[in-house]
C-alpha cells in the first residue's frame, strides 16, 4: 500500500465521519485486493457489508446507527437517555423513519428498533446534537417526551412520567413548546395534567 493512497484514505474517512463505503473507495482508486489489504493490517474494520471504519475510530452504537440510517432520527429512549432524562439504560437504539421510508440492513449486532412516523410527526422537532464528536440527528428535548407518551404501547406510564419530571425539575423548561408537541401528536389532553401537577 503506497503513502499517497493511505494519506487518500485518511482524507476520505475524515469527509466520511470516520465511516466509508465500498463504492467511495472504489471511486477513489481503491481495488477489492487494497480493501483487503487494508482489513488485514488494520487500517480499515469492516462494520457491516460495503462499509468500514478506519482503525483510529471509536465509534458508539448510537453515532454507528444514525450513519447507517441518515434519513433517521434518534427518539425515545435513546434520545431520553442522552438528555439524561431517565435511569432506563435502553436495549436497543431507538430511530424514527417516515413512514414511506425503509430500513437499510444493518449488521446483526446493531440492536434497533424503527418507528415510522407520519411526515408531519416525523419532521417536528428534528435537531442536529454532537455524539462523541459527530453531529447526529435526534429530536429536541420537548419532542421526545411527548413521544414517550404517543408511544404509550412501547413506553411504560411511569418512564414516560419520569422523563417529564426530571425534565421539569431541571427548570430551563420551555412548557409551551412542550405543549404544543403534545397537541400535534394528540396528547395534549394526557400530558397537560401531569404539567400541572409538577410545576
Amino acid at each position: 500500500m503506497t503513502q499517497a493512497k493511505i494519506l487518500v484514505l485518511n482524507e476520505l474517512l475524515l469527509s466520511g465521519n470516520g465511516i466509508i463505503k465500498t463504492e467511495t473507495l472504489n471511486k477513489n482508486k481503491f481495488t477489492s485486493r487494497d480493501i483487503n489489504q487494508l482489513l488485514t493490517i488494520g487500517m480499515l474494520k469492516k462494520i457491516k457489508q460495503g462499509h468500514y471504519i478506519g482503525k483510529e475510530r471509536d465509534i458508539s452504537d448510537m453515532e454507528l446507527v444514525a450513519k447507517l440510517i441518515p434519513a433517521g432520527v434518534l427518539c425515545l429512549f435513546s434520545a431520553a437517555e442522552y438528555y439524561e432524562l431517565t435511569t432506563v439504560n435502553p436495549s436497543e437504539i431507538c430511530m424514527a423513519l417516515p413512514r414511506s421510508a425503509t430500513c437499510p440492513s444493518l449488521p446483526s449486532n446493531l440492536f434497533v428498533k424503527i418507528y415510522h412516523m407520519t411526515d408531519r410527526h416525523f419532521e417536528a422537532g428534528i435537531i442536529e446534537v454532537d455524539v462523541n464528536g459527530a453531529m447526529v440527528r435526534m429530536y429536541d428535548i420537548e419532542k421526545t417526551i411527548c413521544d414517550c407518551f404517543k408511544y404509550d404501547n412501547e413506553v411504560e406510564k411511569s418512564i414516560a412520567l419520569e422523563v417529564l419530571k426530571n425534565y421539569i425539575d431541571k427548570r430551563n423548561c420551555d412548557i409551551q413548546k412542550l405543549l404544543r408537541y403534545a397537541k400535534l401528536l394528540g396528547k395534549k389532553k394526557v400530558i397537560y395534567p401531569y404539567v400541572e401537577a409538577l410545576i
